[in-house]
């Protein structure tokens, strides 16, 4: 979202920003959604003001105080001697975080130190994340909808039995695209549909395989079953698996091609994956995935410890707010909302969601993908994408070594050689790009590199214990376009689900990597998050964060 300015007739009004601030983040055009795939959070914006954004980003950053076809553009302060340098970073910080507001994993003022204000009751678990910063909660006895601000109750739906709700986000990207409706499998037997408001939608009986499991011969085990999870767009996806046989004897001198015809001959079937609407039972789309000889070595050899083995080829399904996605000894197919289906590959690929609505699929050649899975680009290396990133419009970013060569950061524009490559080692994602800041963290320290030319700003070496045992690992990130905020618990725990693991919350300046605030607390965090704007842990617990 580009920064806000203040309107008035006949005149429209900027603030004066300093030299050194951050380059303004890709705008928009007169009535038009934002070209970079940013979502608009505010009201509409008038045409004068959307005239008055493109005339301003017109201007070169040291001409933004000069009059632009007939729109008069003054200057606040008088003079600059009358402007304050405090002033002046103030207002600088102010548009930065203004600008990026609305964007995965960008979150309120951070300058003030933040603590746990609520938490969810112990046995309750993130469901789908719903407009207006609600986010849905599944417990013991039902479903509720819970204000991200503030733990308040919006609305309560019971169950007799268990059921499992979504569609629930993985992403920063998934958290910022709220869904519409809440769907909940109960017992795997029947689906209910709940709106963003709590009203029941829909209610209706599954019909799914009965679960079989016995014994069978040649020491074959029987499988017949369906897995059920609610995913997009009010739909649930149902992997069934019917087939006589899901596990064979690996025999000494068997090759994967024999061992494929005994799975075959014993009766092997593929699984398929169906996305089924959720109201009216409809079949969405349908795809399989079809066990190869070079696949089945991926799957899954159990060893009896005397020298026998047994593979047991073993689907599963994955369900997001972005795509749905079937799996199988590392093959990977998957569907999008809309329901068209994406061969990813082989080699345990995976489908990335992007701001823009498309899809990544990493690998030593990585795709681009457009929202419908149709190839829009190619980067031979592994892409990634920063935890947060507040330029998505901007060079891609890639993990090289992977073929051997020297392990590295690197940056792509539109061809196939890097902008800027920086030594990097152990390769990781990057937690953020802010702004033409990108920090990332290695085993021993966090560090921030220039985005343009990828030269090192800053490190802290002394940040993170590097133990690899008994150390410390950043395992949440959020933003407020000016600081960092990250989540740093210990690499191992011993209580089963983590709650009384010490762990840290560590705000860091962007500019300069100093320590804005720090505070210790209890409780496993696998990841920080957006809501509305709203800071949510999840892990051992799901919590609310905010400045007490």
């Amino acid at each position: 979202m580009p920064p806000r300015f203040r309107r008035a007739e006949p005149m429209t009004t900027f603030e004066l920003v300093p030299d050194d601030e951050l380059e303004d983040a890709p705008g928009t055009t007169p009535d038009e959604e934002p070209t970079d795939g940013r979502r608009r959070t505010g009201r509409r914006r008038t045409a004068l003001r959307d005239r008055a954004v493109a005339r301003w980003r017109a201007l070169p950053r040291r001409g933004r105080v000069a009059v632009a076809a007939g729109t008069a553009v003054v200057v606040v302060a008088a003079t600059a001697a009358a402007v304050t340098p405090g002033l002046l970073d103030a207002r600088a910080e102010r548009l930065r975080a203004e600008a990026v507001q609305g964007m995965p994993g960008v979150v309120g003022d951070l300058s003030d130190p933040v603590e746990t204000t609520w938490s969810l009751p112990e046995g309750s678990s993130l469901a789908a994340v719903l407009p207006g910063g609600v986010l849905a909660v599944t417990g013991s006895d039902g479903v509720r909808a819970v204000d991200a601000a503030t733990g308040d109750v919006v609305w309560e739906h019971p169950f007799d039995d268990a059921a499992t709700c979504g569609p629930t986000p993985w992403t920063a990207v998934d958290w910022s695209a709220p869904v519409d409706s809440v769907v909940c499998v109960e017992d795997l037997s029947r689906v209910t549909v709940l709106d963003a408001d709590g009203t029941v939608v829909s209610e209706r009986e599954l019909d799914l395989l009965e679960p079989v499991d016995a014994p069978g011969e040649d020491d074959a085990g029987v499988s017949s079953w369906s897995q059920v999870l609610p995913a997009a767009g009010r739909t649930v996806a149902v992997l069934d698996q019917e087939s006589p046989v899901n596990e064979v004897p690996w025999r000494e001198g068997d090759d994967a091609a024999s061992l494929l015809r005994t799975l075959r001959d014993a009766g092997w079937h593929d699984p398929s994956l169906r996305i089924i609407d959720a109201v009216t039972g409809e079949v969405r789309a349908e795809v399989s995935v079809r066990l190869t000889e070079g696949a089945l070595e991926e799957c899954g050899v159990v060893e009896d410890g005397q020298g026998g083995r047994t593979v047991a080829p073993q689907p599963w399904v994955d369900a997001t707010p972005s795509s749905t996605t079937l799996g199988l000894c590392g093959l990977t197919r998957a569907v999008t909302p809309t329901g068209e289906s994406i061969d990813i590959g082989d080699d345990w690929q995976s489908l990335v969601a992007e701001p823009d609505g498309g899809y990544l699929v990493p690998g030593e050649t990585s795709a681009i993908l457009d929202a419908h899975g149709e190839r829009r680009a190619t980067i031979h290396g592994l892409a990634v994408t920063p935890t947060i990133d507040t330029e998505p419009s901007a060079p891609r970013l890639a993990l090289l070594g992977a073929d051997g060569s020297a392990p590295a950061l690197a940056a792509f524009g539109t061809g196939d050689v890097p902008a800027w490559s920086v030594s990097i080692d152990p390769l990781t994602t990057p937690l953020a790009r802010v702004g033409d800041t990108i920090v990332l963290a290695d085993d021993s320290s966090v560090m921030a590199l220039d985005a343009r030319t990828g030269d090192r700003r800053w490190r802290l070496a002394g940040l993170l214990d590097a133990d690899p045992e008994e150390g410390e690992t950043v395992t949440g990130v959020v933003t407020d376009g000016t600081r960092l905020l990250l989540a740093i618990s210990p690499n191992t725990w011993t209580d089963d689900d983590g709650a009384g693991v010490p762990r840290r919350l560590v705000a860091l300046d962007l500019r300069d990597g100093s320590t804005t605030w720090e505070r210790a607390g209890r409780g496993m965090v696998s990841g920080l998050f957006s809501a509305d704007g709203n800071p949510v842990s999840v892990g051992s617990a799901v919590s609310g964060l905010a400045a007490p």
